[in-house]
């Protein structure tokens, strides 16, 4: 299940996730960017993943349309959660996406990834 997390900042979308995700998640997310991309060039990303139990086909392939449609549309990404193969995740898409950055922190240090996200660099 994904929420809508909000967050001052208009250039960001910020969502949580916790158990499994549907295509009604992801079409929720899809409304939220193509709704901010209006009055937005960029978005950043913040996602807090709580715990995270699979992903249904259709949620996956709905991702996976938005993610190819907004691919030049997205500068940051970051993602709290404490789960290691994340973080290691999030490392090689740096190196496939490089027009976003993408950063993994540990639940500690989640008012870091705050002021990541809305940092100007």
């Amino acid at each position: 299940m994904i929420e809508i997390i909000s967050i001052l900042n208009e250039n960001i979308v910020g969502f949580s996730i916790d158990g499994k995700i549907e295509k009604s998640d992801i079409e929720k997310v899809t409304n939220l960017v193509e709704e901010k991309l209006k009055s937005q060039t960029k978005l950043r990303v913040y996602v807090e993943l709580k715990k995270m139990e699979g992903i249904s086909v259709e949620a996956f392939l709905e991702d996976l349309k938005l993610g190819l449609r907004h691919l030049k549309d997205f500068e940051k990404k970051a993602v709290v959660c404490d789960q290691n193969w994340i973080s290691k995740f999030a490392v090689a898409s740096n190196k496939i996406f490089t027009n976003i950055e993408v950063k993994c922190f540990p639940w500690s240090e989640k008012d870091q990834a705050l002021e990541w996200i809305m940092s100007s660099s």
